[in-house]
């Protein structure tokens, strides 16, 4: 079985390799550039791939989509597909993903985020780069126990950053579209509630999947119904938030803090407004970097997912059958 995969991200690259490389009866070709996995295609039963812009992955699709493509599964090692589905994912191959290998390390991550927005520690570093000793912090240090933190996206990373909120003694608001029960929140309310339920939150996590529905979920409307002087941790998507009116909400101390690791635009500009707010800590998108177990998680989900495609059993990762 001839599989190509198109390394254009490093993320757990070698482990990929070497999990691929291991299974009886496959020919791997390893394609660094798109013009070598599009020309790679033609034979090959599958194809392992990251997410892309959407003008890539569009011309990935459209030769997925050619009469003769032999492709009958994609396997996304991103958890994110959006240039993919902007382009409009092919009906034919059955497709699979990465499901939660990296959830508990983006939960990790926003917690980083959170308590260094908390308890002072951009500040700390200035003051240590200083040699400055000011016990004012305190004044302006928060602590997380006895708050109520609303998560809004209750997936794989939804629930793990659940499971870890309540080691600081905060109570768990959980919204998503099913409103699912799960035994790491307190409460599992639809997303329909979201307004209801800003007013007493304070902190609002994002972890939602970005789609028409969820683009600029939290505006200007949103950020003035939470709970004066809340902090905000997004490590789902930049277009959650609308910018502009998360700038204000940080310039007037409605919002207390932010901590971001996707914003929109993305790159950030060097001369957006978003640097200079008050209390906001960026990260360049590496929430799910930086764990040899997330490496471990993602390698062995693309070769279950092989092995499952071979024997024809049912895909642990499934997104989408196939039609063909």
């Amino acid at each position: 079985m001839r599989i190509v995969y198109w390394a254009r991200l490093g993320l757990a690259r070698a482990a990929i390799v070497e999990r691929l490389q291991s299974v009886p009866g496959v020919e791997l070709v390893v394609a660094e550039s798109l013009d070598a996995a599009v020309g790679a295609l033609p034979g090959a039963s599958a194809l392992v791939l990251y997410d892309a812009p959407s003008a890539e992955a569009r011309r990935m699709v459209q030769a997925l989509s050619e009469p003769g493509c032999t492709v009958r599964w994609m396997h996304f090692v991103s958890a994110g597909r959006e240039g993919f589905e902007a382009a409009g994912l092919p009906t034919r191959p059955a497709i699979s993903y990465a499901a939660g290998a990296v959830a508990p390390t983006v939960a990790e991550h926003a917690f980083a985020l959170l308590l260094a927005l908390g308890r002072r520690v951009p500040e700390m570093v200035q003051q240590g780069a200083q040699a400055r000793w000011d016990r004012g912090l305190a004044l302006r240090a928060r602590s997380l126990e006895g708050g109520t933190m609303a998560i809004v996206g209750t997936g794989h990373i939804g629930l793990e950053i659940a499971r870890r909120t309540r080691a600081f003694g905060m109570h768990t608001v959980g919204l998503s579209r099913r409103a699912a029960p799960a035994a790491q929140l307190d409460e599992s309310l639809p997303m329909a509630r979201l307004m209801d339920v800003l007013p007493r939150c304070d902190v609002l996590m994002l972890a939602v999947a970005s789609s028409p529905d969820t683009r600029r979920l939290i505006g200007r409307d949103a950020l003035s119904a939470l709970k004066r002087g809340a902090l905000l941790v997004n490590i789902a998507r930049g277009a959650l938030v609308d910018t502009a009116a998360l700038c204000d909400a940080l310039q007037s101390g409605q919002l207390a803090g932010a901590g971001l690791d996707v914003t929109d635009p993305e790159p950030l500009p060097a001369d957006h407004a978003l640097w200079s707010c008050p209390n906001v800590l960026i990260s360049p998108h590496f929430a799910g970097g930086g764990s040899a177990a997330s490496v471990a998680r993602l390698a062995d989900g693309v070769r279950d997912n092989l092995l499952a495609f071979m024997a024809g059993r049912a895909l642990p990762g499934l997104v989408q059958p196939g039609s063909g």
